[in-house]
C-alpha cells in the first residue's frame, strides 16, 4: 500500500515537473478557428482564450485566428497541412461539429484524421428549434398537428453540416420541410427566417440567447423544442431551457414510439458530434508529451476557476466542460464515429434525403 501511495505521489511530481518545463513566457498561442468570426466557435473560443492564457505555464497572450479558406473542412485540412507535424503547441485547432459529421459521414473533402489529433479540452452546447409567431405554434405538442400540416421551409449550410441533426429529426417527426441549401452559416439562416423566406430554422445556445430570445421576447418568434442534453447516457431536457421539451421527448410524445431504434441511434451519433461533445481544444498527434500535460492542466484548472466558469456559462450556456486524458478520449470516440448499422442508415439517408 506504501509503495502504491508513493508510486503515485513520485507519478504526480513528474507530471507537475514535466508540465512545468513547458514556459510560453512571452509568447503568443494562437487558437486556429475553422470559422468566421461572430459565430458559436468564434465566442467559444474567445471566451476560453483568457483562461488558458492565465493557466498556461508563463501566461502567454492567446489569440484567435479565423481561417476560412474553404469553409469549415477546408480550412480544417490547411490547419493539419500548416501544424500537423508542431511540437510546442503554440498553434491549437478549435474542431466544431461542422468538423466532425462531415468526418462521420465520409465526406470526400474531409483530409483531416481524428486519429491524429490529441483533445485538451472540450465542450458541449445545445440547440433550440423555433418558428416565425404567424405559424400559429405555441406548443410543438399541442400543436403537432397544425405544425406538421403546414410546409415549413429550413435553410441550411449543407446535408453533411451540423445541419444534418436538425434535418434528420425534422424526417422523424414526419414534418414536410423543404430544405433550402447554400445558407453560409447559422447566421444566414436566422437572418432568412427574419426576412420570412424560411419558416423553421434553429440556433446554437450562444447565438439563441444572444440574438433569438429576445425576439421570442417581443413575440416574433416562438421557441418549440431543443435538441436536449446528455444526462446518465440519455438525451433529457436541456439544463439552459427547462421549459421546452427536448426532441427525443417530443419524438416519443408525438408518435407514441420509443426514442430507440437505429434512426434514434443515428441521430444520437450525429448530436453527440454537432451538439453534446461538439467543441474541442485540439494538439497534433506530434505534440511533445509536456506540452500535451500542460495543455490539459491548464484545462483543468479552468473547469475549477469560478471566473473563468462564469464567463463561459454565460457566453455560452450552463454544460459540462470536459477534461482529463480518459475523458477526453471516450468523449472523442463518441463525437467521431458510429456504429456500423448506424453508419449504413446514414449513408443511405444522405444519398437519398
Amino acid at each position: 500500500m506504501i509503495k502504491k501511495i508513493l508510486a503515485t505521489i513520485v507519478a504526480s511530481v513528474i507530471s507537475v515537473s514535466s508540465a512545468l518545463a513547458v514556459d510560453y513566457s512571452g509568447k503568443t498561442v494562437t487558437m486556429w478557428i475553422p470559422f468566421k468570426a461572430g459565430g458559436g466557435s468564434d465566442t467559444w473560443a474567445r471566451a476560453i482564450g483568457p483562461a488558458f492564457s492565465k493557466n498556461l505555464p508563463g501566461n502567454p497572450t492567446v489569440v484567435v485566428k479565423n481561417v476560412t479558406d474553404g469553409k469549415a473542412i477546408g480550412a480544417s485540412n490547411k490547419y493539419f497541412a500548416e501544424h500537423g507535424k508542431d511540437k510546442d503547441g503554440l498553434v491549437v485547432f478549435g474542431t466544431s461539429g461542422s468538423v466532425q459529421l462531415p468526418y462521420i459521414f465520409k465526406d470526400e473533402r474531409v483530409r483531416y484524421q481524428y486519429k491524429n489529433m490529441v483533445p485538451v479540452f472540450a465542450s458541449g452546447t445545445g440547440g433550440v428549434v423555433y418558428v416565425r409567431k404567424d405559424m400559429g405554434i405555441t406548443d410543438i405538442i399541442k400543436d403537432f398537428d397544425k405544425l406538421k400540416g403546414s410546409k415549413l421551409v429550413y435553410g441550411s449550410q449543407g446535408k453533411t453540416s451540423l445541419d444534418a441533426v436538425p434535418i434528420l429529426a425534422f424526417d422523424m417527426l414526419g414534418l414536410d420541410v423543404n430544405v433550402v441549401y447554400g445558407m453560409k452559416g447559422r447566421k444566414a439562416g436566422r437572418a432568412a427566417i427574419l426576412r420570412g423566406e424560411t419558416t423553421i430554422d434553429y440556433q446554437t445556445t450562444a447565438s439563441y440567447l444572444k440574438h433569438v430570445k429576445p425576439l421570442v421576447e417581443k413575440g416574433e418568434m416562438v421557441a418549440v423544442m431543443t435538441w436536449g442534453a446528455p444526462v446518465g447516457g440519455k438525451v433529457e431536457r436541456d439544463p439552459n431551457f427547462p421549459d421546452l421539451p427536448s426532441f427525443p421527448e417530443v419524438y416519443e410524445a408525438v408518435t407514441g414510439n420509443k426514442f430507440k431504434g437505429t434512426e434514434a441511434k443515428s441521430w444520437t451519433a450525429l448530436f453527440y458530434a454537432g451538439f453534446a461533445t461538439q467543441k474541442y481544444v485540439m494538439l497534433p498527434k506530434s505534440a511533445k508529451r509536456d506540452v500535451v500535460k500542460a495543455w490539459q492542466n491548464a484545462a483543468a484548472a479552468i473547469v475549477n476557476d469560478p471566473e473563468a466558469m462564469k464567463v463561459l456559462n454565460k457566453k455560452l450556456g450552463k454544460y459540462d466542460q470536459v477534461t482529463g486524458s480518459k475523458n477526453l478520449k471516450s468523449s472523442l470516440k463518441k463525437a467521431t464515429s458510429v456504429d456500423s448499422k448506424s453508419e449504413k442508415f446514414l449513408q443511405e439517408w444522405k444519398n437519398t434525403k
